[in-house]
């Protein structure tokens, strides 16, 4: 089982202005999300995440139902609202399908547990995109860079999940000490 670990950021100056392209100064939290996965032979990938003390959100989907493309995927994950948290994690698997033509022969168990609150402006999801992506990378011996990390991750929150933004909150939850 291979795990890894990516921290929330705190904004200290420019924030926003990222989305222009602008400076900003962000500094990691010690508040993190953690993601374990484990390859399978089987041809699935199934994702269980730790919410709150009692909330366990999980769910499954075959390799071969993975969508196949930028606009599959935001739909796939949006018409069904029990699964929309998962295309943070799901969506890293198409994104490296898409972006580096990276195939995957087996399924994984994903498992994801974080301490960085969500919906609080302390960067949650560029956090579960990072500790996923590093994982996958581990995981399946992708050799991604840091710096591609972090704008693998920015597409699968632009691309897949549809959110716009910069990339500082993925460049800070990998190189942020």
């Amino acid at each position: 089982m291979i795990v890894r670990r990516a921290p929330g950021r705190l904004d200290v100056m420019g924030g926003i202005a990222d989305y222009s392209g602008s400076l900003v100064l962000e500094l990691p939290l010690r508040e993190a999300t953690r993601v374990s996965i484990e390859r399978e032979e089987s041809r699935t990938l199934s994702f269980a995440s730790e919410r709150g003390v009692s909330e366990l959100s999980k769910l499954t989907i075959p390799l071969d139902e993975l969508p196949r493309s930028y606009e599959e995927a935001r739909s796939y994950f949006r018409e069904d609202p029990s699964r929309t948290w998962a295309a943070y994690v799901a969506g890293a698997f198409v994104v490296l399908m898409l972006e580096r033509g990276v195939v995957f022969r087996d399924g994984a168990r994903i498992g994801i547990q974080s301490s960085v609150p969500e919906g609080k402006g302390v960067a949650s999801s560029a956090a579960l995109e990072v500790a996923t992506m590093m994982a996958l990378d581990a995981a399946y011996d992708l050799g991604l860079k840091p710096s591609e990390v972090a704008l693998l991750c920015q597409k699968v929150e632009n691309a897949v999940v549809g959110a716009p933004c910069g990339v500082m909150d993925q460049m800070t939850a990998v190189f942020g000490e």
